[in-house]
């Protein structure tokens, strides 16, 4: 897989293909149990979308952004989406936060810290944006193309 790049702030994902993409949107409560239910969301939609070989990477992908937005946002909820189509798929995690998303580096005996050092080494390219109305969102697009992910 090529090395991914971070985008600067207020950086839109890459544009969308002309075809229509197919979707998947959530919106849970600041809870940390609901992860795994984004994740099974996920993981179904691409099944039922026939890429269900990426379904490893893009289930941990979410649960990292979204474990992030939880964590750090204070937001009482969290948007999701998942957009797919033949050329990309972009996942993105919305939140009330205007905090920008900083990699940092976590020590060996830490347990958490390091989810998007894993975004980063499993997307093409990643970034975030403020929201006009508030908060921001972090994306992470995909190349389906690469090859099998799971």
């Amino acid at each position: 897989m090529s090395p991914s790049t971070q985008t600067d702030q207020d950086a839109a994902p890459p544009p969308a293909v002309p075809s229509a993409p197919r979707a998947l949107r959530l919106s849970i409560a600041a809870d940390p149990a609901l992860v795994s239910q984004v994740r099974g969301a996920v993981r179904a939609a691409l099944t039922s979308w026939g890429v269900e070989r990426h379904a490893d990477v893009m289930e941990l992908m979410a649960s990292e952004l979204v474990s992030n937005s939880l964590q750090h946002s204070g937001s009482p909820d969290v948007g999701v989406l998942l957009e797919f189509d033949e050329e990309r798929m972009i996942l993105e995690v919305t939140d009330t936060s205007p905090q920008r998303p900083t990699p940092r580096e976590a020590r060996e005996d830490e347990v958490r810290g390091r989810g998007l050092f894993l975004v980063e080494a499993l997307c093409t390219t990643w970034g975030w944006r403020h929201e006009p109305e508030g908060g921001k969102t972090v994306w992470a697009a995909f190349d389906p193309s690469a090859g099998t992910t799971s």
